[in-house]
């Protein structure tokens, strides 16, 4: 395999799993958040926020680096584009399926935070915070299926 074939492909699973990372370590919120006073909890909740949005940016980053591994990866094997580009395995498809789910979280704790200022908002913080519970174990499902796809592919 070519060195800067191998580095490009790289920088997939390498940002990937920083992302992950940074979504575990977002989850850690909702226990940390029962032991916060008033003034720490605003703070703390607004820089859940920022991370969230960063997470959601942080979750196309990651597919953009995995869509131009594969373009690459075409173009150094000369096969057409779409040959590779196209989901053709579970971790591709995957892939998309979490960048919906990340769109859905995202979604939801920003309509959390929009209905905690008119009125009752506990049903949507206990889905966004289940939704993250699940896709914390689809997380680790699909980079495992990725780890099997990178050692297919090198």
């Amino acid at each position: 395999m070519n060195f800067m074939l191998g580095v490009i492909i790289l920088l997939h699973p390498i940002a990937a799993l920083v992302l992950i990372w940074t979504f575990m370590k977002q989850r850690k919120w909702r226990q940390d958040k029962n032991f916060l006073k008033e003034q720490k909890y605003q703070s703390s909740f607004e820089k859940h926020r920022l991370n969230g949005d960063r997470l959601m940016l942080g979750t196309i980053f990651v597919i953009l680096l995995a869509v131009v591994a594969e373009i690459t990866r075409a173009w150094f094997d000369k096969v057409a584009i779409f040959t590779y580009v196209i989901p053709n395995n579970f971790h591709a498809s995957g892939g998309l399926l979490g960048l919906l789910l990340m769109g859905i979280l995202w979604k939801l704790g920003h309509s959390s935070n929009n209905k905690r200022k008119l009125d009752s908002f506990s049903k949507t913080r206990d889905l966004h915070g289940r939704l993250s519970d699940v896709m914390s174990i689809l997380i680790i499902i699909h980079a495992f299926l990725g780890f099997l796809y990178l050692l297919q592919i090198i």
